[in-house]
């Protein structure tokens, strides 16, 4: 434990370091991000920002945790963990690379990654079925569920897609997807914690904490979709190898409401061909905008980004308490 805890706290400044260095490196070779027309007016300044910070977290936090399995020893489900971060951080890296090449806010398609998404699903769960197919924890009760391997199958996909691509889909303010990531990580480490998850999920924290010293509003380093899918993955791989995968739409609150609300604002525009949000995802019909007027069911919003974040950390804060209390009657 205390040599975990060491490389965690050496972990934060590396982690700082390295993405400042990584920061520079893009900004000398014009690498930056692309910015979406139908976005705020007011993240136009952010085009050009370097981005793809995810994969610092990412290639440091697997060498961390690989260095430390071979020092204390390789938890159970380890490598299930870590495997489901690096193969879906690998699937955002190639979106990122794409993007970059063809000057786009997007290199895959929604409809591709998916896809491709749920081909890494499906390879998980077939080499993984020993840490995915454990007992599940219903919230709020005294029971656990045992799925058959048809349901796991589902579950284990469903649950993937759904949280890479809500990880995604919250990236979309300073600050805001990886505190949100911290978060939810912290939750992991209270519930449940396990040798496994400490070795896991404290360095995580630690270099998402130094990215974010960067990341905060305004940010010098985004993310990228290497960085969001990849901690959608591992975020996913958490619930399903701690039983937790019916608890983590209470846990991971904020990813639900951005995915949900992207849902309902595509679906009412198509029926009823006005909008629920005045912009979605949903911290995007909280911020201030001086966009054109649009039709919308809800009330708008005209908060700066910063205050955005904050109130969307304070919630997501509510979340992991919420999930933790949930988790209480089964102890």
């Amino acid at each position: 434990m205390s040599l975990i805890l060491l490389t965690s706290i050496l972990l934060f400044p590396t982690s700082a370091l390295t993405c400042l260095v990584f920061a520079r490196w893009m900004q000398k070779h014009a690498i930056g991000q692309q910015i979406r027309d139908v976005g705020p007016q007011s993240h136009a300044i952010k085009a050009g920002t370097p981005t793809m910070g995810g994969l610092v977290i990412l290639v440091e936090w697997a060498l961390a945790a690989l260095m430390l399995g071979w020092i204390q020893g390789w938890p159970a489900n380890s490598g299930f963990i870590l495997t489901s971060g690096l193969a879906f951080g690998a699937l955002g890296l190639v979106d990122d690379v794409l993007s970059v090449r063809k000057k786009r806010s997007t290199g895959l398609t929604g409809l591709q990654k998916i896809i491709l998404g749920s081909v890494i699903s499906m390879g998980l769960f077939l080499v993984f079925q020993d840490a995915i197919l454990v007992p599940q924890l219903i919230p709020f009760a005294y029971s656990t569920v045992t799925l058959p391997w048809v349901a796991g199958f589902g579950l284990t996909w469903i649950l993937f897609v759904a949280s890479t691509n809500s990880a995604n889909l919250t990236d979309g303010l300073d600050g805001l997807a990886g505190g949100v990531s911290i978060l939810i990580l912290g939750g992991f480490v209270l519930m449940f914690p396990s040798e496994a998850n400490l070795l896991l999920c404290l360095p995580l924290i630690a270099a998402l904490a130094g990215f974010l010293w960067l990341n905060v509003h305004p940010a010098s380093l985004f993310l990228g979709d290497v960085g969001s899918f990849a901690i959608g993955g591992i975020v996913g791989a958490l619930a399903l190898a701690n039983g937790a995968a019916f608890l983590l739409p209470i846990l991971a609150g904020v990813f639900v409401l951005e995915a949900v609300s992207v849902i309902l604002q595509v679906g009412a525009k198509r029926l009823t061909g006005r909008r629920v949000f005045k912009m979605s995802p949903l911290h995007h019909h909280f911020e201030a905008s001086r966009n054109r007027e649009v039709r919308h069911w809800l009330p708008a919003f005209e908060w700066p980004e910063s205050k955005v974040t904050a109130r969307f950390l304070l919630l997501q804060a509510c979340f992991v308490a919420l999930a933790i209390w949930a988790t209480t009657s089964h102890r």
